[in-house]
């Protein structure tokens, strides 16, 4: 059992964190600007102490809000003033501030309490671990260039508000606190959130991409937003930037057709640029900017997220009764091959070997440089015939786990998705070569008619896999 203080209790993630910690036997102090007025709305379960904690009036002394902190083993730093609306000057200096003023009066305060803490007894024990929120607004719009928590920040607006916000959280390693910055993606929840106000829109039937919709939107199950605070809360080994998405990429046209299959209804009237920008001003950059964010950080330190695709999320969220399947479609195969585990695997991390396994009529060719050094976050571009017609196809390898797999999607080709997962299990001497594809032709209802040919074709391409297999190897 931990000791545990919120701020930013009372918004969409906290409410659903404090509640996630209480059930699991934490003791959770909510830290509120209004305690009463939290109280009076019924913001929090039973047992959750409410404590008031106002981190942006300059007149509050530095020890009164140390006193909020004592007794707990960590801090979850939540706070700061939404982004979505139309940005003034005004508003722009909200977001900034409630971030970058907030953080640091709050690790000021963290420095306090361990001060008073050593003097005072148990009773004044300060946190050692802050997590504290962050985005992906921290990179910027890259297009479709692979971002892990190495890559470097953007240089607009939010970019540069997040790397602000996020310096001033780990000033508290000076002083031995394990700082971890969660960058989040777009949160998916039923009641907040960026869904929010979308979802008028698209019950209505008039939902659909923003601008081209091929602007890559990191996105978040709420549920795995939670535990994944709850995770860097508990993992002593955690430390730093941590990027907070799923690990399916999906781009706005892809989140637009998803959530309108959940709620029943067609995503087929797309929002023109301009549009989005006369109607929300400088707010609009952020909605038509592109983040290809890959939780490296979070996969490698094993966790498990509940809803890792966004079209199974977007059910759990909209479709609780079960009745509609994802808006995908499947082909697999599988063959048993005469050679070992290390071989199969190897054979399959050369980009050049891809060229056996493809139909000839598909006349394909890897237009990437070779040799290619095939990892997570590795593109591979080619041209290829597909239904006959030439393709330039680019795709991005998302997970990387040698010698049992690896999985690769398409960032720009014909499909609104197209996900193939490569399994490989040991069978004594031989191994299982295991093929997956999960695809979404996008602009549902109009492209059906195509899916009995897009099928023929997998098809076909999956049985040459399997009949080249055991010659190649």
């Amino acid at each position: 059992m931990k000791r545990i203080g919120v701020t930013g209790a009372t918004g969409f993630v906290g409410r659903a964190l404090v509640r996630a910690l209480a059930e699991r036997g934490d003791r959770v102090r909510a830290l509120v600007r209004d305690p009463a007025k939290a109280q009076a709305v019924g913001a929090f379960p039973a047992g959750v102490e409410v404590r008031a904690l106002d981190l942006e009036r300059p007149d509050v002394e530095t020890a009164q809000r140390a006193a909020a902190l004592h007794g707990l083993d960590a801090v979850v730093h939540l706070a700061g003033e939404t982004v979505a609306g139309r940005w003034t000057a005004e508003k722009k200096r909200r977001i900034h501030e409630s971030r970058e003023i907030t953080t640091r009066n709050l690790v000021t305060a963290m420095w306090s309490a361990q001060g008073e803490g050593q003097t005072g007894g148990s009773d004044k024990a300060a946190p050692r671990v802050l997590i504290c929120a962050s985005a992906s607004g921290y990179y910027g719009s890259r297009g479709d260039e692979p971002l892990d928590e190495s890559a470097a920040p953007g240089n607009d607006f939010l970019a540069r508000v997040c790397v602000d916000w996020e310096r001033e959280a780990h000033v508290a390693e000076d002083f031995g606190v394990r700082v971890v910055c969660l960058r989040q993606g777009i949160v998916l929840g039923r009641n907040g959130g960026a869904l929010q106000a979308m979802l008028p829109i698209f019950r209505a039937g008039l939902g659909g991409p923003l601008g081209s919709g091929r602007q890559w939107w990191p996105w978040i199950h709420l549920d795995d937003d939670v535990a994944l605070f709850m995770f860097a809360l508990d993992r002593e080994d955690l430390r730093g930037a941590v990027n907070a998405v799923a690990p399916d990429p999906a781009t706005n046209a892809r989140l637009s057709q998803a959530l309108a299959h959940a709620l029943h209804r067609f995503s087929l009237l797309p929002a023109p640029a301009p549009a989005v920008r006369l109607v929300l001003g400088e707010f609009a950059q952020s909605l038509l900017s592109s983040q290809l964010l890959l939780p490296a950080a979070a996969q490698d330190a094993g966790f498990v997220w509940r809803h890792p695709t966004l079209e199974e999320a977007l059910l759990d969220l909209f479709d609780a009764r079960g009745g509609q399947a994802p808006a995908t479609h499947v082909a697999q195969d599988s063959i048993e091959v005469a050679a070992p585990l290390e071989k199969v695997f190897d054979f399959f991390s050369r980009a050049e070997n891809l060229e056996q396994l493809t139909p000839p009529e598909m006349r394909l060719k890897v237009l990437t440089r070779l040799p290619i050094a095939m990892r997570r976050g590795t593109i591979i571009e080619y041209n290829v015939r597909t239904m006959g017609l030439p393709v330039r196809w680019k795709t991005l390898i998302t997970m990387w786990d040698p010698p049992h797999g690896f999985e690769d999607v398409q960032l720009r080709g014909p499909f609104l998705l197209f996900r193939h997962r490569h399994r490989f299990t040991p069978a004594g001497a031989k191994t299982v070569v295991s093929d997956h594809i999960t695809y979404n032709l996008g602009l549902d209802p109009l492209s059906r008619p195509a899916l009995p040919l897009v099928r023929r074709n997998l098809d076909r391409l999956l049985a040459y896999r399997r009949s080249r297999l055991p010659g190649v190897l």
